[in-house]
C-alpha cells in the first residue's frame, strides 16, 4: 500500500511539474493577437524631397498599442511614438540619393509585435539603377558545439528555398570553443579568429548569427527571420562576380558600382572562399558541413576601399585551391562593410 501511495505521489508531482511548464495558446486572459500597422502617408515609391517627410500610420490592436518605432534602411529607430496620433517627421536632408526602406514596428501591451515596410526613393528615378539586395548571413559555429548541429541543420533547410538561393549569401566561421579540436577551425584559424573577435564576444559561446553585420541571436529561426528582413534593405552597392580557373588557380574578378558608398568613409571589401558538403564530425550531430569559411582575401580585415556614388571599381583575387579543398564544392562570397559601423552595404556570391 505504501508503495502504491508513493507511486501515485510521484505521478501527481510529475503531472504538476509538467503543468507548470506548459502554457495553453488560448489561455483565458492571455493576449496573443498581434497589432496591425500600415502607412497612410507617404505612398509607396514616393520621392523624398529637401523638405522633411511627414509619416502617418494607422495602428490598431484588440487591447492597446504601447509603441511604434520607425527606422530607415534597417538602422536604429529615428523615432519612437507611444500614443496617437501615430505621426512622425523624417528628416531627409542627409539621406543619400537612391532607394530607401522605411519600416514601422508596432508593439502592444503584451509584447506582441507587427511590422510594415514602405519603399521610397530620393533623386531621379531614371538616373538611379534598381539593384537587388543580397543579404549576408554570418554564423559562428563549431563541430563540437552541441546546439550548433540542430541550428545549422534548421538554417540549411531554409537555405534550400529559391528565395535564399537567390538572395542570401552565407559564411560559417568555425571557432575554438567549446573545444579547439575542430579540424575545420584549425584549417581556417588564421582568418576565423580575428573575424570572429571582430563580430562577437567569444564569451557568449556558439552558435551566434549575424545578418548584414547585425547580431541576430543564437537560434536559427532568428537568423532566418533576420535574413528575410535583410533582403528588403536597399542595396548600397552593386557587386558582380566573374571567375576563371587555370589548373589550381582561380581568378575572381569583382566589379563594384557604388550607390550609397560615397556616404561611408571606412568601407572594407571582403572576399571569402567557402566550401560545402564537407564530411566531418567532431562530436555534435553534424556529419556534413556547409558554407564553411576556408580563407579570406586579402586578410580577415578585408581591403580598405573608397568608391564614390555612381563610380565603378574593379578588383581581382587569385585563389589557390588548397589540397584539402574539394574544387567542385567551392564558392566565393564578396561583401562591402563599414568597418566601424559594421553595416553591410551589399553582398554577392558565386559558385566557383
Amino acid at each position: 500500500m505504501k508503495t502504491t501511495t508513493t507511486l501515485l505521489i510521484m505521478i501527481c508531482t510529475v503531472l504538476l511539474l509538467q503543468g507548470c511548464g506548459s502554457k495553453a495558446v488560448n489561455e483565458p486572459g492571455e493576449d496573443i493577437q498581434a497589432p496591425a500597422v500600415s502607412f497612410l502617408a507617404p505612398s509607396p515609391g514616393d520621392s523624398l524631397t529637401a523638405e522633411d517627410l511627414v509619416v502617418r500610420m494607422a495602428v490598431s490592436d484588440n487591447d492597446a498599442v504601447v509603441s511604434v518605432t520607425l527606422s530607415l534602411n534597417g538602422g536604429a529607430p529615428f523615432t519612437t511614438l507611444d500614443s496617437a496620433p501615430w505621426e512622425a517627421t523624417l528628416p531627409t536632408g542627409d539621406i543619400a540619393e537612391g532607394v530607401h526602406l522605411l519600416r514601422a514596428i508596432a508593439t502592444d501591451r503584451s509584447g506582441n509585435t507587427a511590422s510594415t515596410t514602405l519603399q521610397l526613393r530620393k533623386g531621379s528615378g531614371g538616373e538611379q539603377e534598381d539593384v537587388v539586395r543580397m543579404a549576408l548571413v554570418e554564423i559562428i559555429t563549431s563541430a563540437n558545439c552541441p546546439p550548433c548541429g540542430p541550428a545549422n541543420e534548421e538554417y540549411h533547410q531554409a537555405e534550400q528555398t529559391p528565395l535564399f538561393q537567390q538572395r542570401v549569401a552565407t559564411i560559417k566561421y568555425h571557432v575554438w570553443w567549446p573545444r579547439p579540436t575542430d579540424l575545420l577551425w584549425k584549417h581556417s584559424q588564421e582568418w576565423s579568429r580575428p573575424r570572429t573577435e571582430y563580430l562577437v564576444d567569444p564569451t557568449n559561446g556558439a552558435p551566434q548569427g549575424l545578418v548584414n553585420g547585425t547580431i541576430a541571436g543564437t537560434r536559427a529561426s532568428n537568423w532566418i527571420d533576420a535574413a528575410n528582413i535583410g533582403i528588403d534593405v536597399p542595396a548600397g552597392a552593386k557587386i558582380d562576380l566573374e571567375s576563371t580557373r587555370d589548373g589550381n588557380t582561380i581568378t575572381v574578378t569583382i566589379t563594384v558600382k557604388g550607390i550609397s558608398t560615397g556616404d561611408v568613409n571606412d568601407l572594407r571589401l571582403h572576399t571569402v572562399v567557402t566550401e560545402s558538403d564537407i564530411e566531418y564530425n567532431d562530436g555534435n550531430s553534424e556529419f556534413v558541413h556547409h558554407d564553411v569559411m576556408r580563407r579570406m582575401y586579402p586578410s580577415a580585415d578585408g581591403e580598405p576601399v573608397s568608391i564614390a556614388n555612381g563610380q565603378t571599381a574593379v578588383f581581382q583575387r587569385s585563389v589557390e585551391i588548397h589540397e584539402a579543398w574539394n574544387p567542385d564544392n567551392l564558392s566565393v562570397v564578396v561583401f562591402l562593410q563599414s568597418n566601424v559601423g559594421r553595416s553591410v552595404l551589399q553582398a554577392a556570391k558565386k559558385h566557383l
